[in-house]
């Protein structure tokens, strides 16, 4: 009986490990998407923007010595620029709409690739962990190498919560937040419990493990919501309303923080999918904001000049 009882308890302890390691390589470490697979649903004009508008490449050295690749788009004599961050598994390129609809309103961009994904060099997803240190990174580096008088940073889904981490930590103008995750405990309970009907409370202390062993970070690290408590920076939610990965109610809550704030939600629209949804009321609303916080005249806080 004695054997019976071990053997059982080590087969739980084996496969509990094992479930908890494959769903913390899943949320971690997932597989890389092609520019092909993530250029596929826009429209040809966003896709010609992507390949054809003459860029740059740049690159920076993160702080644990990983080069992070970024791609740069000059527009004309303009000094106002935004910094964007796609989702998990994206890169650069899942932004080309976002990049043309920001190139037209008369930005300067930089698209990176976060660590672990596209161009970048790493190994794990920390979901606004680590990135938001590289964030800094870009912004002081872009401050440093060019003259700008107005920055901004935009996010969509891991990326917008990456941005929401960044901003009380550096000095921005403002933030444009697509579809963000509010705290990554929150998000995991709400995916495992809803979408796959696992039982959240139990397995999460494994992932947790391997988080915190193997990635360097643990869930109650990352929340952004609280970041958002801790910054003045005007904030754009804007999220889709039948949004089921990351509910949509989350950037309703995180917008109610801070009169400064703004949300739009997107008719119909689904996770990461707002620009293909109704790019039309996207600019609407992202118009509006700049108009209500007077970001849509050149600013005159001049941070850098560049010899």
């Amino acid at each position: 009986m004695q054997k019976k009882w071990q053997i059982g308890l080590a087969s739980f302890v084996t496969g509990y490990y094992a479930v908890s390691y494959y769903a913390f390589k899943r949320m971690t470490r997932g597989k890389r998407k092609t520019p092909e697979m993530l250029l596929a649903p826009y429209t040809e004009k966003d896709r010609a923007f992507y390949h054809d508008v003459p860029f740059e490449h740049v690159s920076i050295q993160s702080r644990d010595d990983y080069r992070l690749y970024g791609r740069i788009y000059r527009n004309g004599s303009s000094t106002k620029w935004i910094v964007f961050v796609h989702g998990y598994t994206a890169s650069h390129s899942f932004m080309a709409p976002h990049l043309a609809m920001f190139h037209r309103l008369g930005y300067n961009l930089l698209a990176v690739d976060l660590r672990s994904h596209g161009e970048s060099e790493g190994v794990y997803a920390s979901y606004g962990y680590h990135e938001k240190i590289d964030m800094i990174d870009w912004i002081d580096w872009l401050k440093s190498n060019e003259t700008v008088d107005q920055l901004g940073l935009h996010g969509v889904s891991m990326g917008a919560a990456t941005v929401l981490q960044t901003t009380p930590l550096t000095d921005v103008d403002f933030v444009i937040a697509e579809c963000p995750f509010d705290d990554m405990r929150q998000l995991m309970l709400y995916q495992l419990k809803e979408l796959h009907h696992i039982p959240a409370e139990f397995i999460l202390p494994g992932i947790n493990y391997f988080l915190w062993s193997r990635a360097g970070f643990t869930m109650k690290q990352v929340q952004p919501k609280k970041a958002v408590t801790e910054t003045t920076t005007p904030i754009l939610f804007v999220h889709g309303s039948k949004d089921d990965f990351v509910p949509t109610w989350m950037s309703v809550e995180m917008n109610a923080l801070n009169r400064k704030n703004d949300l739009v939600l997107i008719d119909g629209a689904e996770h990461t999918d707002c620009m293909v949804k109704d790019a039309s009321a996207y600019e609407e609303a992202v118009n509006r904001f700049f108009q209500r916080h007077g970001l849509d005249q050149q600013s005159n806080r001049a941070i850098h000049v560049t010899p």
